[in-house]
């Protein structure tokens, strides 16, 4: 009996495991994949001054004075934002914060700052550096990529990284640790100040009287108040890397008279490269308007001028025309307000000389009025600019050039300009060469072009004289960068505006007359 009740009870056990074997069997596999419930942000700070403190106060990365960053987030589909205050604290110089715990998803940077307690001083709690929305004045300043309110997309079971530009005035460094955090690039606010004259021709082409609306009016307070040397009204583009980051202009009547203030963003740990695009109101044609005169090139914290030494003043002042003796950092030759073509004809058979006092009569047309330009339909007298280049006596659309500024000639004319520097020199000297005849003025042309040239007679232009000879020699001497003074006459020059064939080299004869700027 108790051999079978033993038997009995090793079957009931066997059936009872069998059973939990069938019923185990029966059951799903546990799940054990992660729930993405919280991912992770965390920050790296590199931050700088106030705007209004300049230089004046160091960055924080050198004195550790930022204790805590207060960021406020709205996560999408939700309603009200939250905000984090994180505590910081320092590897070396450069400040870091804990991290944040988020749900993934997506958000957006609402505001982001960098307090100082306080504590250490009795003083306030105060923000020493923030971010930038992308309508405050500062926007221009930084990447917009930057800017606040920017998406940002957390992502489960990963560190989760983003850049973001501060305002910062200093020049701290930071380094790359090698692993992911929240970087917020220092960008320290640097300036400029610029401050113009401008020398015009004639004040009737800026009181109103040849044209309308003349902003020169508007900004000094009445035509009365345009004289040859006027405050000029200008504006600065800055690029960084050659995107467009800030446009200021002095256009009213609270700015005119102060030096401009530029201001723009350097990344610090970046090399930038800047470049600052000087434009002049002038009028062209019967209107008035921006014209680009100038571009300078400076990298990171390199200044245009030095704001610092004796007789520095920081200012970089510059003069349109040369009203202005000595003292300027740039001087830019006379605005000339010319047609960006005209039609030139030669008149049959006027040639060595013609009846105007040069080798040939041409006969211009401009469309426009006769205010509108420093030239008007008329006849003048020309020269030839190549000896071995010829011309027909036949119209054509020339393209009209100032021969003071040579960047704005085609590539292949300004190869040999110095022959218009000493031109100019020489129809600005002419009262040194008693007796000069049209002839020497064409043959010493033509031996700027050439210097190998002899002078002999070239066609119905007569061999060089001793005249000719001395203005060859003196202009050599005393024309190289020659600057045409206020009052002077400039070369203006007319080049073909449609040659057939390699239309870089010139194919029709480049003619010139003389014209007061």
């Amino acid at each position: 009996m108790k051999t079978n009740l033993t038997m009995k009870k090793i079957s009931l056990i066997l059936l009872g495991l069998m059973a939990v074997v069938f019923i185990t069997s029966c059951n799903k596999t546990e799940d054990t994949t992660p729930q993405a419930s919280a991912a992770e942000l965390s920050f790296n700070i590199e931050a700088g001054q106030n705007p209004g403190g300049l230089k004046e106060t160091p960055c924080i990365s050198a004195n550790k004075s930022g204790n805590y960053v207060m960021v406020k987030l709205l996560k999408t589909g939700e309603t009200t934002a939250v905000d984090y205050r994180l505590e910081v604290f320092y590897i070396g110089d450069v400040p870091y914060t804990n991290t944040i715990k988020l749900a993934p998803g997506a958000y957006t940077v609402q505001e982001f700052a960098m307090w100082n307690d306080g504590l250490a001083t009795g003083s306030p709690a105060k923000i020493i550096a923030a971010g930038v929305h992308s309508t405050a004045t500062y926007a221009p300043l930084i990447n917009p990529n930057s800017w606040l309110t920017r998406p940002l997309t957390i992502t489960a079971f990963q560190k989760n990284t983003m850049s973001i530009e501060l305002v910062c005035y200093d020049e701290a460094h930071y380094a790359d640790f090698g692993f992911e955090y929240f970087t917020l690039d220092q960008t320290v606010i640097r300036e400029q100040n610029f401050f113009g004259d401008f020398c015009i021709k004639e004040v009737k082409d800026y009181n109103g009287e040849y044209a309308a609306n003349s902003p020169y009016v508007t900004v000094l307070g009445g035509a009365g108040n345009i004289l040859l040397d006027l405050p000029a009204i200008f504006m600065i583009k800055v690029y960084r890397d050659n995107v467009l980051t800030g446009t200021f202009d002095n256009n009213d009547a609270s700015k005119i008279y102060s030096p401009l203030k530029v201001t723009y963003a350097d990344r610090i740990g970046v090399t930038d490269v800047f470049k600052f695009e000087l434009y002049i109101m002038v009028r062209v044609g019967a209107s008035y308007d921006y014209v680009l005169f100038n571009t300078w090139t400076k990298n990171d914290a390199e200044t245009i001028v030095p704001v610092v030494g004796a007789g520095q003043d920081g200012v970089v002042d510059f003069v349109l025309g040369n009203c202005v003796q000595s003292g300027s950092d740039l001087v830019i030759p006379p605005w000339m307000n010319l047609p960006e073509t005209c039609a030139y004809q030669m008149v049959a058979p006027t040639y060595a000389p013609g009846l105007k006092g040069g080798n040939v009569d041409a006969t211009l047309g401009v469309t426009g009025g006769i205010h509108d330009f420093d030239f008007k339909s008329d006849t003048y007298a020309s020269y030839c600019a190549n000896r071995t280049v010829s011309i027909n006596w036949i119209p054509y659309t020339m393209n009209v050039y100032s021969s003071l500024y040579k960047s704005k000639l085609p590539t292949w004319a300004q190869a040999d300009y110095s022959k218009w520097e000493k031109m100019n020199w020489i129809i600005n000297h002419l009262d040194w060469y008693s007796g000069y005849s049209w002839s020497d003025l064409q043959q010493a042309m033509w031996i700027l072009e050439d210097p190998t040239w002899n002078g002999s007679a070239e066609g119905n232009v007569p061999a060089i004289t001793t005249i000719g000879i001395k203005m060859v020699s003196d202009a050599n001497t005393y024309g190289g960068n020659y600057k045409v003074p206020s009052g002077g006459w400039a070369c203006i020059i007319f080049i073909d505006h449609n040659p057939p064939g390699n239309a870089t080299l010139p194919y029709t004869q480049t003619m010139f007359i003389k014209v007061d700027p």
